[in-house]
């Protein structure tokens, strides 16, 4: 295409060296476009497209403190403030494999590297406003979810465009998969592979055996288009859920590591290494990711106050379950200085400031100590008072110190009022019966879980008396769970059917028993705990 169709054109630079900006305004001056801004950092950026539509923008990946290229890229097209008429390139002078993978994982229009010449950026003007020429049909049909008109758009590029036919084609199986017409998505992808081998058509063809929850199938495949190419991100996500669906978590955990390690700005998977590393009771790797997401994270959309919450409390975790001294003194400084971040950057939110008081509680090495009592009606009294404010995350983190210092009653009672807050939450609700059910750290909980199965393997089999001793060990980890004391309780009762009754074991039962007070009418476990309570009272 002529340059001199450009004139109209308008044009955004951004980049943190004011030199290298005036450097490219010059080149594209010089090229015949003369209406071309300047951006040094990303908030002025964002403000600039707020206020106008730039047809190109050069954005720089290092951008210093803040946002990066990719980050401003993301963010400008969840808030929807550049659509498919503006060109976003970006520039970078970095070539290390896990930038440049990800810098592609976020699908800027083009890649630039730098150095580059004016013989160069001309060249690749004319190829950009020449494909989005093109493209601009399909693009905004994309844009609005027409899928309908996705695929009547690709097929015209196809035919019409061979230049683009790639982007065409990939578009046009994403129409087709989002209407259902799966067998016309297989025959055309199978059509592609017959001419020749191309990985994304490869991974596409086993993502439909997803669809069709042919997962051993899928996997299979995607193993074999990973071996191919293992820059290809869209097959390690593909094989996640393939993985997911098999329950294979250690297989899920390596193939996610494997992503993040080519690619490891993709927060959303990242945050999912987080999750399958913690199933896995792989804490330690889990941190890893969870610090990673805090470090990115930062003033960008995705930065959070929960993500520092987050990572404190799989901090704690990850000390429960290790005996590294080394590890263990890495650990304590990792909660102080995320802690100190935390109340640094979120000054003026509550959640931040009593969350941090709660630590400290926690963080004592006595914390049933009286010198904690000021402390602690203080902070009863202030979680009361600014509930409207405080959200979930940081009422179970108070919710659960209160029951580490055995203030089980205050405990319970802020779980009543947060119930009551989050009536219309089904999942707060469900986590705030579970922190009441077991107020304890996650390694605990895991033992505790293993140690109940066996105990009712032992019941099953009517062996009441040892089944006692796997729930005995159970409850001491877990001392409100509704399971395990009933449990407990129920062998108890059984055993003295076999053996006589016990004046001392039913008024242990009767002591655990108090314990679920708690249960709430519509607890699965109420009706069960109320006739083992009729029943204790009988036999006492």
């Amino acid at each position: 295409m002529d340059l001199t169709d450009f004139r109209q054109k308008k044009v955004l630079v951004v980049d943190d060296f004011a030199n290298v900006r005036k450097s490219i305004k010059a080149m594209l001056q010089d090229l015949g476009i003369p209406s071309v801004h300047e951006a040094g950092e990303g908030n002025s950026a964002t403000k600039m497209i707020q206020e106008s539509q730039y047809d190109l923008i050069l954005c720089d990946y290092n951008l210093g403190k803040g946002r990066d290229g990719t980050r401003l890229l993301e963010e400008w097209r969840k808030r929807k403030l550049i659509g498919h008429e503006t060109i976003f390139v970006l520039i970078t002078a970095e070539t290390s494999r896990d930038v440049v993978v990800s810098a592609v994982e976020f699908k800027p229009d083009d890649y630039l590297a730098k150095p580059f010449t004016m013989e160069v950026l001309s060249t690749r003007i004319s190829r950009w406003f020449e494909r989005r020429f093109a493209l601009a049909p399909l693009l905004a049909s994309v844009e609005k979810k027409q899928w309908h008109a996705v695929v009547e758009s690709a097929s015209s590029i196809i035919e019409n465009y061979p230049r683009f036919r790639s982007v065409a084609q990939k578009h046009l199986i994403e129409g087709l998969m989002e209407q259902d017409q799966l067998d016309e998505a297989e025959n055309y992808l199978q059509g592609l592979l017959e001419r020749r081998s191309q990985s994304w058509a490869q991974a596409e063809l086993c993502r439909i055996d997803i669809v069709k929850k042919d997962f051993v199938k899928a996997e299979k495949g995607l193993k074999a288009v990973l071996i191919a190419d293992p820059n290809l991100l869209v097959a390690y996500d593909y094989l996640a859920t393939a993985l997911e669906a098999q329950n294979k978590n250690e297989e899920l955990q390596r193939c996610l590591e494997d992503a993040v390690a080519r690619a490891p700005q993709n927060i959303q998977r990242q945050r999912f290494l987080v999750d399958i590393s913690v199933e896995n009771t792989d804490y330690h790797r889990s941190n890893i990711a969870m610090k990673e997401i805090v470090t990115m994270a930062s003033d960008t959309m995705h930065q959070s106050l929960v993500d520092y919450q987050h990572y404190v409390k799989g901090l704690q975790n990850e000390a429960s379950n290790t005996e590294e001294e080394p590890r263990l003194r890495e650990i304590k400084k990792e909660i102080v200085s995320a802690n100190k971040k935390m109340t640094e950057r979120y000054h003026d939110n509550p959640n931040s400031r009593l969350f941090s008081k709660a630590l400290l509680i926690q963080r004592d090495s006595n914390p049933t100590s009286n010198s904690h009592t000021k402390t602690l009606n203080g902070l009863f009294k202030s979680t009361f008072d600014l509930i409207d404010e405080i959200t979930i995350e940081t009422g179970l983190f108070i919710i659960e110190t209160f029951y580490l210092v055995e203030r089980f009653d205050d405990g319970d009672e802020m779980v009543r009022r947060f119930k009551l807050k989050c009536k219309n939450d089904p999942e707060s609700i469900k986590r705030l019966n579970e922190m009441q059910a077991e107020p304890v750290s996650l390694e605990n909980r895991v033992q505790a879980k293993e140690l109940n199965s066996k105990g009712i393997e032992l019941y099953k089999e009517k062996q009441y008396a040892e089944s006692i001793q796997f729930f005995d060990r159970a409850m001491s980890l877990s001392p409100r769970h509704p399971g395990v004391i009933l449990n407990l309780v129920q062998s108890h009762l059984l055993q003295m059917k076999k053996i006589g009754i016990n004046q001392l074991n039913i008024d242990l039962c009767v002591k655990y028993i108090k314990r679920l007070n708690y249960l709430p009418e519509d607890h699965y476990q109420f009706d069960r705990y109320k006739k083992l309570e009729i029943s204790l009272k009988s036999m006492k």
